[in-house]
């Protein structure tokens, strides 16, 4: 009896990945990687994410897969039908119902976003359009997704998304003056957003808080020792007020407090407004989890102190959960309605 016999004869609807392993009486990974990746291009098992990964880097599985045979293509030919019109303009799913099956639970995402989404007047990021559809961030970036979605018709005009374009040059300042007050990014998304309100708009109040320029601080790049100190030196003003601004999760506060550390001679703040609104969102959505695997919580103590009381708990929460709220959670429709 061959592995597919077994596992559709396997007594539950879904089977962990171990369970794979012992009906092919294999232990190495590396060797069931192969007969797990076959199945699932033939559309046989169907990873469940919510599972979770194995945290092999070089043969990634889930732990857990959804199986799937042709006694269930009524069924699937079914859920296929009511689908979003623009999904289902050229047939491309009722045809390939193992694409359908691989990205089942993506493109349910993506039927309800069309659905309750009628204004996409507003071009906003690819990392924000993909959070705002997928409760992650970097789905868009997945190429073979992306062409099962060019197949059936949806593209970057469709969903009104853009890359961000790469710069030469990080900061925006408008005027430079003696005395300023800039925001640094730890995200190019929002940096380029900010950007465009300041250089399209003429906006610079954000949350109340007038801002002469953004600053895009390439992740842990603006953490590095004296960084921040030797732009200031550049920069040559006599009096420049930092704000700091990334995603809420332990490694972005960790980057926070390491440009503290690192550039203790620069008046810098958390721009606290700003998280709470990240705070306010995140509570009607799904948050992905932290792509932190150390385990490590530090003490955050100090930086929840920063923040009014109906935040606090939230806060704590989402640390102590080790999850991530991304800043495309605030994307450029959201700057465009509310920044002046």
């Amino acid at each position: 009896m061959n592995i597919k016999e077994k596992i559709k004869k396997h007594s539950k609807k879904t089977i962990s990945l171990e369970e794979i392993k012992a009906l092919c009486r294999i232990t190495e990974t590396s060797d069931i990687y192969p007969i797990v990746t076959d199945l699932c291009n033939g559309g046989n098992l169907v990873p469940v994410k919510s599972s979770g990964g194995n945290g092999n880097k070089r043969y990634p599985l889930y732990m857990k897969y959804r199986i799937v045979f042709s006694d269930d293509t009524a069924e699937t030919e079914q859920e296929i039908g009511i689908l979003h019109p623009q999904l289902l303009e050229n047939g491309y799913l009722k045809n390939h119902i193992d694409k359908y099956l691989k990205y089942r639970k993506e493109i349910q995402d993506l039927n309800g976003f069309l659905f309750q989404n009628n204004d996409l007047s507003v071009f906003v990021s690819k990392k924000e359009r993909s959070f705002e559809i997928f409760n992650e961030e970097k789905m868009l970036e997945n190429s073979e997704f992306l062409n099962v979605l060019a197949k059936t018709g949806i593209n970057e005009d469709t969903l009104a998304f853009y890359d961000t374009p790469e710069y030469c040059f990080h900061d925006y300042i408008p005027i430079k003056k003696d005395e300023m007050t800039v925001l640094i990014l730890e995200n190019k998304d929002i940096w380029f957003n900010l950007r465009r309100m300041m250089f399209e708009e003429s906006a610079s109040v954000i949350f109340g808080t007038k801002i002469d320029g953004v600053l895009y601080g390439e992740g842990k790049k603006i953490a590095g020792k004296n960084y921040l100190s030797q732009y200031c030196e550049y920069m040559n003003c006599s009096n420049i007020r930092f704000l700091y601004w990334g995603d809420i999760d332990r490694e972005g506060l960790n980057i926070y407090c390491s440009l503290l550390r690192n550039s203790n001679s620069c008046n810098i703040s958390l721009f606290v407004p700003a998280y709470e609104k990240m705070l306010e969102l995140s509570l009607t959505r799904i948050i992905p989890d932290s792509n932190d695997k150390r385990n490590i919580m530090d003490d955050y103590s100090s930086i929840i102190s920063l923040f009014s009381s109906d935040y606090k708990d939230v806060l704590r929460k989402t640390l102590y959960d080790n999850k991530r709220i991304p800043q495309e959670i605030i994307n450029f429709r959201w700057l465009k309605e509310h920044m002046e």
